[in-house]
């Protein structure tokens, strides 16, 4: 049995290649950044040690302090999401109040959407 495909069958198959392609790309970028990545146990043990000491965290030296703890904490994690806001939060634990909220505030996010509660 012979295949045989005119120059527009082979025209229709790579255009229809390229939209699964692209489909495929899209849907595994927007997995990552809605899940952020598995909730793994340094990831969950920063997530509660942050959770646990933010409210206390008022000043600089709590803030450093605390920044530490966590940064420690998620050390080994394969979650990116959560270590790269563990980051964060370690540059803003010196910075301003509004800098260190936002910040908390993504490391948060970044918790919540792994699965952590």
């Amino acid at each position: 049995m012979k295949l045989s495909l005119n120059k527009r069958q082979v025209i229709i198959a790579g255009v229809v290649l390229a939209v699964v392609l692209v489909g495929l790309a899209v849907g595994r970028s927007a997995g990552e950044e809605q899940g952020g990545g598995v909730l793994d146990a340094p990831a969950e043990r920063a997530c509660t040690d942050f959770a646990d000491g933010y409210p206390e965290a008022r000043t600089a030296a709590a803030r450093l302090a605390l920044a530490d703890k966590v940064s420690k904490s998620a050390a080994g994690s394969d979650n990116e999401a959560i270590a790269d806001r563990v980051l964060a939060v370690g540059r803003s634990a010196n910075e301003s109040t509004t800098a260190w909220k936002a910040d908390a505030t993504a490391l948060t996010k970044a918790c919540r959407d792994a699965g952590w509660s």
